[in-house]
């Protein structure tokens, strides 16, 4: 028998909430609204505020008043409610909706779910501590295998990142995942870290620092159903807002936007009962035996063998291309912050500000700033090169700012994954010598119409990868969207998203492109 979902067209009182779930305790909540503005000021509904129109927002059950799964979606996703999963739909105050059938092709669904034995994640980033994290929340033990000796020291390893949505101001599949995602991850830093000083909800301000960036935040501030999460400020106020000279210019402010320091994010994530971590173990060969998969792994006691029924790779871009070099036709993009010394000046910066670079308010004495990005590079070696270039672009954001830090250091170094498409990868991994056969004909006619068979896909496998310089936005909501997939649970993020961000889109381009 399926739990119920308790469906609602509008935001309902909390008298309708309390006398529908005393008769559905077990209940899942789905808001379908355009536009909750008028509620983000009720009692107990502070959840709301870092939710965006026009997206699916998902607020678990142990980060919401109710305690049970909420989810806030656009009022077109009521007759697609069958396409997220949900059980039962118990409709409060409309008539119920037929539902449409999912579009998705073969290769963008996930298979069904099969028993799960055991978990191994491999990589102890974002990615990795917020899919153990998701799994722990639904009572899934996982163990990590992280080649560093601590977890978050590659990707995600800055001294401090930006937690913010670079969106577009048209509703593209990027921008959707994006608002979804930063409101998901803001979320889940104040319940998790409330009071810690790895972190500030100081906002951020992104400056008008050319044309086209000019126009993108101008187009954004005119949504008005978005308010609460950015607006436009004219110079005057961008340069009270952050507290420094930014020489006349305006920007779009993001109230609720934060700086964080990446390790301790993920140093949280990670403590659970239901999460064990081994480090310095390297992955260098996965085979399949029977129902589960083996994996040889390189430690500091020599190689040794796991065993799983399930793997998540949320690894980086270098070691994903040595153990799934086909199925993850990944891009490395290269990246370099710099520090500096806080200043007299400097330590009246309030917000995080961002443009063609960005930097942070002091965080222990020094601000970190930057970064580079060089693409097609897979070396993480530190550049003092970099860092100069890294200054020039704090001098173009704000010159006095830049004059106040004239010394500075070589902050954390690193090689992130992209795919070709700006979308992570996330969900299930086919079977990419499977798919080859039964996909050829897409080499020469992509649109040739092919039989209605599932997608062949490798059991137990997935993957969390592919955020480029947005993970802190996108990697901890993609977390909770494998741990969906894996058990067979609703989708935290929009279906067509979902489906938009199937790894084996990859493979498929390489197919068409007859790159195979």
């Amino acid at each position: 028998m399926t739990t119920p979902t308790l469906i609602w067209q509008g935001i309902p009182t909390e008298q309708e909430l309390t006398a529908a779930i005393s008769q559905h305790p077990r209940a899942a909540c789905i808001f379908l609204s355009d536009d909750f503005s008028g509620s983000l000021h009720e009692p107990d509904k502070g959840y709301l505020k870092s939710c965006a129109a026009s997206a699916a927002n998902f607020i678990p059950a142990d980060a919401n008043p109710l305690q049970r799964d909420i989810y806030l979606l656009p009022a077109a996703a009521a007759a697609e409610l069958a396409q997220y999963g949900f059980g039962e739909p118990v409709w409060q105050n409309s008539p119920s909706v037929p539902q449409q059938a999912s579009p998705s092709k073969p290769w963008q669904i996930a298979p069904p779910p099969i028993p799960v034995e055991r978990v191994l994640i491999i990589g102890g980033g974002i990615a990795g501590a917020a899919t153990a994290h998701a799994l722990a929340r639904r009572g899934i033990s996982s163990l990590i295998l992280e080649q560093n000796d601590q977890p978050a020291r590659s990707a995600s390893g800055n001294r401090q990142g930006l937690l913010y949505a670079k969106i577009s101001a048209h509703p593209t599949l990027q921008t959707r995942l994006l608002l979804g995602s930063y409101g998901y991850s803001r979320r889940l830093l104040e319940h998790l870290l409330p009071h810690s000083p790895d972190w500030q909800a100081c906002g951020v301000l992104h400056l008008n620092h050319n044309q086209s960036e000019t126009r993108r935040n101008r187009e954004l501030a005119e949504q008005r159903a978005n308010r609460h999460l950015y607006y436009a400020v004219r110079p005057a106020e961008a340069e009270s807002l952050s507290g420094i000279p930014l020489s006349g210019q305006s920007g779009l402010f993001w109230p609720q936007g934060a700086w964080l320091n990446p390790p301790s994010f993920a140093t949280t994530l990670l403590e659970s009962p239901r999460i064990r971590v081994l480090t310095q173990h390297r992955l260098t060969n996965l085979q399949r035996h029977g129902s589960e998969w083996q994996l040889a792994v390189d430690t500091p006691q020599g190689m040794q063998t796991f065993s799983g029924s399930h793997i998540v790779f949320c690894c980086g871009a270098e070691q994903l291309a040595d153990i799934l070099p086909e199925a993850l036709p990944l891009q490395f993009i290269r990246g370099q912050t710099s520090l500096a010394e806080a200043s007299p000046l400097s330590r009246q910066l309030r917000c995080a500000l961002s443009a063609d670079a960005y930097i942070s308010p002091e965080y222990r004495h020094q601000h970190c700033f930057g970064a580079s990005f060089v693409p097609n590079e897979q070396n993480s070696e530190l550049r003092t090169a970099e860092d100069d270039g890294n200054h020039a672009k704090l001098a173009q954001l704000s010159p006095e700012l830049a004059a106040a830090l004239p010394a500075y250091q070589s902050g954390h170094a690193a090689v992130r994954a992209d795919c070709y498409d700006h979308l992570p990868a996330v969900g299930a991994l086919g079977d990419w010598a499977a798919m080859r056969v039964q996909y050829a004909k897409l080499a020469h006619d992509k649109n040739y119409r092919l039989p209605d068979l599932p997608c062949p896909h490798l059991p137990g496998l997935f993957v969390n990868s592919g955020h480029g310089s947005r993970g802190l936005a996108t990697a901890p909501l993609c977390g909770e969207l494998v741990a969906a997939q894996l058990l067979g649970q609703p989708l935290p993020a929009e279906p067509e998203v979902a489906a938009a961000l199937s790894p084996n889109r990859l493979l498929i381009r390489r197919i068409i492109h007859r790159q195979t």
